[in-house]
């Protein structure tokens, strides 16, 4: 039904046809307004609905779902008349109140198939073809009794102002295909009752800005089948109540400006070659003894240099005088003892052939600050680059300590300190508009003036165009 003002095409698009073709009332009380009923299908049939008759089922769109998850639907029993009271639209809208024995439900149903439906067994199921929106006011809770199944084949988002607390009285697992990405604005804790396992197939890093403290009350094992470096900018204490071991297959080195070892009941130092020392080495022991051990005169023991003191063997062997002209001899003399031969109390240069060089102070100096062995220089994130970049305080001027949200970035630009502080900062990471500054709108694309100015304007105000006045919006 049309009058002047409005279309038929357009309330056909705002109203749907079924619903304006049924407007008015026809001449014949008896006849459809529409014209499309009865439809074709009770064409020399029953004017009844099926469904009253149950030769048909009117059923909610359900489809979907997932792979390997049931929808637990029973299935529904057939319609008897005259259980059955259905109220269906030329549309195809469907009201369904069944009384049918074993099979009682109420049914709501949209003509695209949404709808609400509530079984005989006391299922209910609500079916939404599109968007489906939910809007509480207040509480709200859900009590599932069974099992549940929440299946989204595309994205999820969920947003919680408030604590989010999860208790899962069984298993917790979680099976992501892609990244996991956690990001944690202030403290962390987990507590594990019994084992924790962590499989890291290729890289893993950690990093610490504070304090990093392992506490292990057993056993600490680490297994390295690569490479492993430690290295420490500040002290290293490493203690043990029993015993330390060290092994290294080919070398083990050692190197500081200071080297201090201390056997408090016992010290041993030995190789097959190498050299001990230094020009300011001072030597305290009970025996030297050369590379046969303990044998009397026939150690191979070398010396350079002047002995103080009484040379016990040279005393049994010779006259007291003449161990005491050999005594005061320099190296390579020959002795004037006739029973000492010069071979037997001097040292040439040949005597110590395929020995290492006596270690000089040159020497020590270069192998540590040269080759593999030097002292090595350790600086961890020099100038706190790292520490800043993870912090966010010096980068945002102690204002905020993360990643700041739009709001407390409009909060903290009410101070125009703050503005000045980090507004720039907050522009090169795309946080802010670089025309944050701009007093000017950039729709209008200018201001208003502090004084008002008058004008005509081109928008009439009044009701049709024929009736308008000269009234203009200034």
């Amino acid at each position: 039904m049309t009058t002047k003002k409005d279309k038929i095409a357009l309330r056909e698009e705002k109203l749907g046809t079924g619903q304006e073709l049924t407007v008015g009332v026809p001449e014949n009380g008896m006849q459809n307004a529409s014209g499309d009923l009865p439809k074709r299908e009770y064409n020399y049939g029953p004017s009844l609905n099926k469904a009253s008759l149950g030769t048909k089922v009117n059923r909610l769109a359900v489809g979907g779902g997932d792979v390997g998850v049931s929808l637990n639907l029973s299935p529904q029993r057939p319609s008897q008349h005259p259980f059955n009271d259905v109220n269906e639209t030329p549309s195809g809208h469907v009201v369904e109140y069944d009384d049918t024995p074993g099979g009682e439900r109420i049914l709501i149903k949209h003509r695209k198939g949404a709808g609400i439906e509530m079984r005989a067994d006391g299922s209910v199921i609500i079916s939404a073809v599109n968007n489906k929106v939910e809007v509480t006011g207040g509480d709200q809770t859900v009590i599932v009794e069974g099992h549940g199944n929440l299946i989204y084949n595309g994205n999820l988002n969920l947003k919680v102002t408030g604590d989010y607390n999860v208790d899962v009285g069984g298993n917790y697992n979680v099976n992501v295909a892609g990244n996991k990405v956690e990001d944690i604005q202030e403290n962390h804790r987990t507590t594990v009752t019994r084992n924790s396992i962590y499989t890291t197939k290729e890289t893993r890093t950690t990093k610490t800005i504070g304090t990093h403290t392992d506490i292990m009350l057993s056993d600490n094992n680490q297994i390295v089948k690569g490479n492993q470096q430690n290295l420490v900018e500040g002290n290293i204490d490493i203690a043990s109540e029993d015993k330390i071991f060290v092994s290294g297959k080919e070398q083990f080195a050692v190197t500081s400006k200071v080297s201090n070892i201390t056997g408090a009941k016992q010290i041993t130092i030995f190789g097959n070659k190498g050299v001990i020392g230094g020009k300011e080495v001072d030597y305290t022991g009970k025996s030297y003894y050369g590379s046969k051990g303990e044998v009397e005169a026939a150690s191979n023991a070398i010396f350079y240099g002047t002995f103080k003191g009484v040379a016990t063997e040279a005393l049994r062997s010779v006259a007291a005088d003449t161990a005491r002209v050999a005594q005061s001899q320099t190296y390579g003399e020959a002795a004037t003892s006739g029973s000492i031969t010069a071979a037997q109390t001097s040292l040439t240069q040949e005597s110590i052939s395929g020995q290492d060089a006596p270690i000089t102070p040159d020497l020590v100096v270069d192998h540590s600050i040269n080759g593999s062995y030097a002292i090595r220089t350790v600086v961890i994130d020099a100038e706190d680059k790292l520490k800043n970049s993870l912090s966010l305080q010096d980068k945002y001027s102690d204002f905020f300590y993360k990643t700041p949200t739009i709001a407390e970035i409009r909060s903290a630009l009410k101070s125009e300190s703050v503005s000045n502080a980090i507004g720039n900062t907050l522009v090169s990471d795309n946080l802010l508009n670089p025309d944050y500054k701009s007093k000017t709108p950039p729709a209008i694309g200018r201001t208003a003036k502090k004084s008002a100015s008058s004008r005509f304007g081109y928008q009439p105000i009044g009701n049709a165009l024929e009736s308008r006045g000269k009234r203009f919006r200034p």
